[in-house]
């Protein structure tokens, strides 16, 4: 009951941040416009941009879901072909399969990067549409030049955004640079990993007598070297996958820590001073006062 309580509030401080009722804070903006596109431009009167933002990711879907039944049928174009080469049809019969088949199936790595691109602007679109709520994001309550809140959701969404939003702009090459290595180590590893896991199932069916294809090694190696070698190949994909979530939790951390140290005063600007002074001193015994001389030291920095 107390969850279905909270649940309706928020959708209610939704709404009436919509309504310009209610000032919601930048995180909430941006919640919401992870889930329903569009909400954070609504939220900072910026309509006119929820069109372009619509458009961009739906037609970027659209694509993509069209592209990729044009991949499903070069797929079945490519096994028509190779049914029709395993079951050995004569050559005129061949020729039809190839008159019908060859031209879609050749299309096949042009569909896909089509398929992905479109996908991938679909995404760049739900991104930029994301940032944008951020970076429009007006409210009273940021009256310094420098928000850490936005610097970290800057970093979150896009890494070195944040970065470049508190002037670290020598900072983000070193970022791509170790997410760009991660990514590539990833994929070796990755590539590696089939590589082994594919020798050692071949390895496996021909000493079962299931199958005579021998693995890309010829069967020079034994089933414990190659399943040691697929288990390191994947055990070093794992740690450079939880290797590249740090560079980006560093990433988001780094941002929200400098933003924060903008605030403070590190000029170098030092003042000493040393000056005579006398100090009345009173005995409690004799309740007399005595006069004293002393030095005060005074350090500004």
């Amino acid at each position: 009951m107390a969850m279905y309580t909270n649940t309706l509030s928020a959708q209610k401080s939704f709404i009436r941040g919509l309504q310009g009722k209610d000032s919601l804070s930048m995180s909430k903006v941006l919640f919401g416009t992870m889930i329903l596109p569009g909400y954070g431009q609504a939220y900072n009167r910026d309509y006119w941009k929820i069109p372009v933002l619509y458009a961009g990711v739906g037609g970027g879907i659209a694509s993509g879901l069209y592209f990729n039944s044009k991949v499903n049928d070069a797929i079945h174009a490519r096994n028509m072909l190779n049914y029709a080469q395993s079951a050995g049809f004569p050559e005129s019969v061949m020729t039809d399969y190839i008159n019908k088949y060859q031209k879609t199936a050749d299309s096949y790595d042009t569909y896909k990067r089509n398929r992905n691109m479109s996908y991938i602007g679909a995404g760049m679109f739900y991104l930029a549409g994301a940032i944008d709520a951020v970076a429009s994001y007006k409210t009273d309550k940021i009256n310094n030049p420098i928000s850490p809140q936005r610097a970290t959701l800057y970093s979150a969404l896009l890494p070195g955004l944040g970065q470049a939003y508190n002037g670290d702009y020598w900072k983000i090459p070193i970022i791509y640079g170790g997410l760009g290595f991660c990514v590539y180590w990833i994929d070796q590893c990755d590539s590696q990993y089939k590589r082994y896991r594919t020798a050692y199932n071949k390895k496996y069916a021909t000493e079962n007598g299931t199958s005579t294809d021998l693995d890309e090694f010829g069967g020079r190696y034994s089933l414990t070297t190659l399943k040691n070698a697929r288990d390191t190949a994947r055990r070093n994909r794992d740690l450079t996958i939880l290797v590249t979530g740090l560079v980006y939790v560093l990433n988001v951390v780094d941002a929200n820590v400098f933003a924060h140290l903008s605030y403070f005063d590190i000029t170098d600007e030092l003042s000493f001073q040393c000056e005579p002074i006398f100090i009345n001193e009173t005995s409690f015994a004799s309740g007399n006062i005595t006069p004293m001389a002393g030095i005060k030291l005074k350090l500004k920095f």
